[in-house]
């Protein structure tokens, strides 16, 4: 072998599955780290899907993000990889204790460096703008023009993917923080319980909330990564009450602890909460019929959302890294919304935050984390199928056989 041959910078080995640079060694074969979050977590939460018998995204000798998963999965095994060497259960010395309550204000940050990091001249620059950026959060609303508001949010390009705290964090620990951001006027004990709901209240309470989904949007690669503003936008549109729901269940989960199942508390806002068995509503102009309708309708939504997801997220106490891969995943698993470019973008960002929670787990010792990723997507398909119901009327029976008159509701749906 020539001196040029031994000095020349070593070739990276390719993915058996896929063809790009490999990371190492998953499950019995060489792989890069998408492809082994992909076999991990088909195996973990035991997925299926139909072959999509298309000649070039069922192609063995070229896998992409967008092929056939059905065919990637078996490229996966025809390779050699084995499901028996996914870790199912972790064990360590020092399992993080999951029973203890997430208290986000007690939460250390959490920040993974990147390698290019700001130089010291632009420290202050960074510094005001995170200032500003946190100032802005937390603003008065346009309520007269929302949904120009949300456009400006979706083309800010706030927070920076280039420089300060954001920019050092991975995709899973970007939505962290849009979580910490939104979460940071938080009430806990000092909550206020308003059970009298009327149009003056909802109004302004929707539009905050609609807002502040889209600054949590914001903090999803996979969302800001769309360069469509009308996919963006029909997605959004599609979704944020829904987000904002999941949200709000788990922290009153957080809050609550046991009594948001049996005593049906929730919290509405950061400052708002509810409970259901003393909730009536005061909408002038509507007939007493109709509230009477409308509210046996939201309770019976309500009362979906607290047997079937508020109660085991209570169970399964989610630390804020699993709150932030459950919300990402409750979108990701719109597909009726996500189309065409937009899902190529989504089921990349899938394998990211699949290996930032893989990671998480490794990095705390977690036992059983396989048991506990079931458990998150089961929590997920219960959420989408609330989500669906109620996309297509399944919570409006009552309403829909009286008169036809607009009632906004304050689960954000608007009664017809």
């Amino acid at each position: 072998m020539s001196l040029k041959e031994l000095l020349a910078e070593p070739q990276p080995i390719p993915c058996k599955i896929c063809g790009l640079p490999s990371h190492g060694m998953h499950f019995g074969v060489m792989t890069c780290r998408p492809c082994a979050a992909f076999f991990r977590r088909f195996v973990v939460l035991k997925l299926n899907y139909a072959c999509l018998q298309d000649r070039e995204r069922c192609s063995l000798n070229k896998i992409r993000r967008s092929s056939c998963r059905h065919c990637r999965f078996q490229k996966c095994l025809q390779m050699g990889m084995s499901a028996e060497n996914v870790q199912l259960n972790r064990e360590g010395n020092n399992p993080l204790n999951l029973s203890k309550k997430h208290d986000p204000k007690s939460e250390p940050e959490m920040i993974i460096q990147c390698q290019a990091e700001p130089s010291t001249s632009l420290m202050p620059v960074i510094k005001l703008e995170d200032q500003l950026y946190t100032k802005s959060i937390l603003s008065e609303i346009r309520y007269d023009n929302l949904w120009k508001d949300m456009n400006e949010i979706f083309t800010s390009g706030i927070p920076s993917t280039k420089h300060g705290h954001f920019a050092t964090l991975s995709p899973l620990y970007r939505f962290v923080e849009g979580l910490k951001l939104v979460r940071k006027p938080q009430q806990t004990e000092r909550i206020k319980f308003e059970n009298r709901l009327s149009m003056n209240t909802l109004v302004p309470h929707w539009r905050a909330q609609a807002r502040h989904t889209a600054i949590l949007s914001m903090h999803s690669m996979a969302f800001r990564n769309i360069k469509s503003m009308a996919d963006k936008t029909m997605i959004y549109k599609a979704v944020w009450r829904n987000i904002y729901r999941f949200e709000r269940i788990q922290m009153s989960t957080e809050i609550f602890g046991g009594k948001c199942v049996s005593e049906k508390k929730l919290a509405i806002s950061c400052e708002k909460a509810i409970q259901l068995d003393a909730l009536f509503f005061d909408l002038e102009g509507v007939a007493q019929e109709k509230v009477k309708l409308s509210l046996q309708d939201y309770k019976a939504f309500a009362e979906r959302c607290v047997e079937e997801v508020a109660k085991p997220l209570n169970e399964l106490c989610p630390s804020i890294e699993e709150v932030a891969f459950l919300i990402l995943n409750f979108v990701l698993h719109n597909e009726d919304t996500i189309k065409g470019e937009a899902l190529e973008v989504c089921d990349e960002f899938r394998d990211n935050i699949a290996d930032d929670l893989h990671k998480y787990y490794q990095d705390n010792e977690i036992v059983n984390y396989a048991q506990r990723v079931a458990k998150m997507m089961s929590i997920i398909i219960a959420m989408k199928k609330i989500h669906y119901e109620d996309l297509g009327g399944g919570f409006i029976v009552n309403t829909r056989n009286s008169e036809n008159q607009v009632v906004e509701m304050p689960t954000g749906c608007v009664y017809e």
